[in-house]
C-alpha cells in the first residue's frame, strides 16, 4: 500500500508542480492567473500527443511480439490520459479516491512487466522466450483492460465513507467476542 501511494505521488507530481496553484484554495487570484497561463502552455503541448500516438511500425524489431509492444505504448498513453482526467475530475479530492490511483498504478506495473518481458524475449531471441513472453502478455492485456474498465469503481465512495466510520470506531461491535 505504501509503495502504491509513493508511485501514485510520483505519477501526479509533475501535474502538481505545473497546476498545483490552480487547485489550492488558499492561492491568491493573481497567482492562480499565472498558474493558469503556465498550465495552459504545458498542457497544450503535453496532452494532444496522448491521443495521436507514436510512429507506426516502430516496433518491428520485436518481430512476432511487436503487437504486444504497440499495446504497451497505446495503453501507456491511455494511462497518462486517464490519470490526467482523474485529476481534473476530482481535483484535491483525488486523495480520497485512492482505489482509483491504486488501479492506475497497477496498470502501470502491468505495462512495465510486459515491456520487460518483451525486451528480455527480444534479447534472448529464442522461440521459447518468444512463446513465454507472448503468453504472459496475452494474460497481462486482459488484466490491463480490466483495470481500465474498473478504474473509476462505482463503489469507491461508499467504501471510503464506510472505512471512515470503521476508523472512527462506529463498528466496534464487530470485534466483540473475538479473541
Amino acid at each position: 500500500e505504501i509503495m502504491r501511494l509513493f508511485i501514485a505521488r510520483e505519477a501526479v507530481d509533475t501535474h502538481l508542480q505545473v497546476a498545483g496553484d490552480l487547485i489550492d484554495p488558499r492561492t491568491p487570484l493573481p497567482v492562480k492567473a499565472r498558474a493558469l497561463a503556465r498550465s495552459a502552455w504545458f498542457y497544450l503541448r503535453w496532452y494532444p500527443p496522448l491521443w495521436f500516438g507514436g510512429r507506426r511500425f516502430a516496433f518491428g524489431r520485436f518481430g512476432a511480439l511487436a503487437g504486444h509492444m504497440a499495446f504497451v505504448e497505446r495503453r501507456a498513453r491511455r494511462l497518462a490520459r486517464t490519470l490526467f482526467h482523474a485529476m481534473v475530475r476530482f481535483g484535491p479530492r483525488l486523495e480520497r479516491r485512492q482505489m482509483v490511483l491504486f488501479r492506475l498504478v497497477d496498470v502501470g506495473a502491468e505495462l512495465l512487466a510486459m515491456a520487460a518481458a518483451l525486451s528480455r524475449a527480444r534479447a534472448l531471441a529464442t522461440p521459447e522466450a518468444t512463446e513465454l513472453a507472448d503468453i504472459f502478455c496475452r494474460h497481462a492485456r486482459t488484466r490491463v483492460d480490466t483495470l481500465f474498465r474498473e478504474a473509476f469503481g462505482p463503489d469507491d465512495e461508499v467504501t471510503w465513507r464506510s472505512a471512515q466510520r470503521v476508523a472512527a470506531g462506529e463498528h466496534a461491535w464487530l470485534e466483540e467476542g473475538l479473541t
